[in-house]
């Protein structure tokens, strides 16, 4: 399988970045995008690249904040047949607490509406080797960063449950790789899911960790040890943030890489 990271905070080629996902996937003889970070940008890397978007044939959206799914707009206006699987929680108000008071980084409501978007839950098959999936239990290594993040619920603004946020799994040959967005749902949590539904360990997982800001050094110490004892290598990205992964790495050395915009693995 062929993974290409289109959109990250960071890049190391000279491609242009944003805050923001989206990888270009090529498996189990699919081509898609997994999320579509903020807005047109995915499409002019893709071009960059040598990617057409037009050739995708469907989209994962990793959850419901804008810099995973912003591009959805632009996404459907270039490409008029590929379905966008979204979880049917996944345009719930949310909210990023800043020190001026809370900001929306929710999805466009006016998306809802359009037939080509899915809505998922639980767990679906989308295609042979890949497995979508959600309702991820516990809070094992629950990242302190999500206590910022808030949806609404009738009047009030509550932290968020990230019920709304889905993963997936892809299999081929002798690899069983976990993709995921921001995995606010505690990477460990979302592993397990993954493990339990596969009825073996992963390989790989490619995901951010959504600890930029942490500074509990005893936290990330902790998520590390327990990270290092799955037989699997992480690739991390986008919101782990650069002083979270230089901790992970100084810890967890090979087990894992830094993922920037332009990357290409081949898995």
């Amino acid at each position: 399988m062929r993974i290409s990271a289109v959109i990250e905070n960071t890049s190391r080629c000279g491609l242009q970045v944003e805050h923001g996902l989206c990888l270009w996937i090529e498996a189990c003889g699919r081509r898609f995008f997994f999320d579509l970070g903020q807005g047109c940008l995915f499409a002019d890397n893709a071009k960059v690249m040598g990617i057409d978007p037009v050739g995708a044939e469907f989209v994962i959206i990793s959850h419901g904040h804008y810099d995973h799914g912003g591009g959805i707009g632009k996404f459907l206006e270039i490409n008029d047949h590929a379905p966008v699987y979204l979880h049917r929680k996944a345009f719930t108000d949310c909210y990023s607490l800043k020190e001026a008071g809370p900001k929306y980084i929710g999805l466009k409501k006016e998306l809802q509406e359009n037939p080509r978007i899915i809505p998922t839950e639980g767990v679906i098959e989308i295609s042979k080797g890949l497995i979508l999936f959600s309702g991820c239990e516990g809070h094992d290594f629950f990242s302190p960063a999500n206590k910022r993040i808030l949806k609404q619920v009738g009047g009030d603004l509550l932290v968020d449950d990230f019920a709304h946020e889905q993963s997936l799994i892809i299999s081929e040959g002798n690899r069983r790789v976990l993709i995921a967005g921001c995995a606010h749902s505690g990477l460990l949590n979302i592993m397990r899911r993954a493990e339990r539904i596969l009825g073996e360990s992963l390989t790989d997982a490619i995901t951010g960790m959504h600890l930029t800001g942490v500074t509990d050094t005893a936290f990330i110490t902790g998520f590390a040890a327990e990270l290092s004892h799955h037989p699997c290598h992480y690739y991390t990205c986008h919101c782990t943030g650069h002083d979270a992964y230089q901790q992970l790495k100084s810890l967890l050395a090979d087990q894992i890489t830094y993922l920037s915009c332009g990357d290409i693995l081949e898995l």
